[in-house]
This record gives C-alpha cells, sequence and structure tokens, in this order.
C-alpha cells in the first residue's frame, strides 16, 4: 500500500494542510482588521427652507436670528468611529459657499452620557470647525446647522487626523456604492469563496474572507463616486 493511500498518513497531512491555511487565513484576516482607526462622515441632503426668487428678493425682507436672509438651509451630518480604537482631539471642519453665513447649530451625542468634550475652535460665516476629543468605537455625533444666505447646497467636511483613516462623503453616494455592488457583474473571487463556503473543511474560514472582499469592493466603489 502506499503511504498516500494510508488512511492514518492522509488524516496526519490533511490535518497539517489544514492547520496551515488556517493559520495564514486567521493571519490575513488580522492584518486586515486588527487596530483600524477610522472616522466616517455622513453627509445628509441639505434642505432649503427658504428660498425667495430674483424678482421679490429686493421687495422682500426677512430676517432669521437677526440676520436679513435670502435664502436659509439646513444641513445635517454624521461624525461616527467606524474602527475599533479610540480616536482622540479629532478635527471637523465644515465649509458652506462663500456667501452662506451660518447661524446656529446643535449637537447630539451616543452614547449621550460620557461622551467626550466637543469644542467649537471658529464659527465665522460659512465655517465651523469643532474638535471630538474622544470618539470610541462606534460613537457617534450628530450635527445639525442652519445657515442663512447661501446660494448653493454645497458644503464641504474636512477631517485630518494622525494615523487615523478619515472619510467624508454623502449619504447618496454611499446609496449608489452598495447599488453598484449589488448590480455588477459576478465577481470570480465572491464566487470562489462561496463555493469553498459551501464544503465542510473550508467553509469555516471562507465567510471571514467574504467579509473582507466585500469590504474592500465597497470602499473601491465609494472612492469612486463621491
Amino acid at each position: 500500500m502506499s503511504w498516500y493511500e494510508n488512511p492514518t498518513v492522509a488524516a496526519i497531512i490533511g490535518a497539517v494542510v489544514g492547520a496551515a491555511i488556517t493559520a495564514a487565513a486567521s493571519i490575513f484576516i488580522w492584518q486586515k482588521t486588527s487596530r483600524v482607526r477610522q472616522i466616517d462622515c455622513v453627509i445628509n441632503d441639505a434642505s432649503s427652507l427658504l428660498t425667495f426668487a430674483d424678482t421679490i428678493r429686493s421687495k422682500l425682507e426677512v430676517k432669521y436670528a437677526g440676520e436679513q436672509a435670502t435664502s436659509v438651509f439646513l444641513f445635517d451630518l454624521e461624525v461616527f468611529n467606524s474602527g475599533n480604537q479610540a480616536v482622540g482631539n479629532h478635527p471637523v471642519l465644515i465649509r458652506l459657499d462663500n456667501n452662506a453665513k451660518i447661524v446656529g447649530y446643535s449637537l447630539k451625542t451616543e452614547p449621550e452620557v460620557g461622551f467626550g468634550k466637543i469644542s467649537e475652535l471658529q464659527l465665522q460665516n460659512g465655517e465651523l470647525d469643532l474638535s471630538i476629543e474622544l470618539l470610541n468605537p462606534g460613537d457617534r455625533v450628530y450635527l445639525e446647522l442652519i445657515s442663512v444666505n447661501n446660494t448653493s447646497d454645497l458644503i464641504e467636511v474636512y477631517m485630518k487626523n494622525a494615523n487615523v483613516v478619515c472619510r467624508s462623503y454623502t449619504r447618496k453616494a454611499a446609496e449608489s456604492a452598495i447599488l453598484g455592488i449589488l448590480n455588477k457583474s459576478v465577481d470570480p473571487t465572491l464566487v470562489s469563496l462561496a463555493m469553498m463556503r459551501s464544503i465542510p473543511f473550508f467553509g469555516g474560514f471562507a465567510e471571514p474572507f467574504m467579509t473582507v472582499v466585500l469590504a474592500e469592493r465597497f470602499e473601491r466603489a465609494l472612492r469612486q463616486i463621491k
């Protein structure tokens, strides 16, 4: 009987190969998921609360919060820690169009109790600079701001922090990225992993690989759309 026909030898070799594959998969997934410092900002659609046509703008006088207003806009943002590591002293710099003036804003945190301090560094015309003292994984900051005299719904959010991946995108872009992944032709990598998942020996580590691949596809689609 040849050695490869011996059930005991085959079982030992299979166990060794399986352990090696599992270890390699674990190392790959650990490298992809360990110590991720990442902050996301989702910008929801702006709401125009009040606008005037040019023909009546000169005849109609409207004030909002003591400011002469030709338009009033409401902006809604969400900043959250999407990684697995705490991030400290995180800046959030908001810029509206050149004619806009921010007349007020409100903050809500999740969790509501024990959240790090949020400091206002600057509030001038269409510019608002904030600093978040601490964002633990899963922590969220909801921000609503009202501005007057905007000529457009332009809003830009800048976040730059040491050794932190910062992403800012609109909710529409995120939805389009998800739909783009679902509508694309079948990914051969995902097909292979799905087939492997159905095999008892390999199925245990195929699913984490699928999660990593889907996350990479989503990030790539998001970069292309935003």
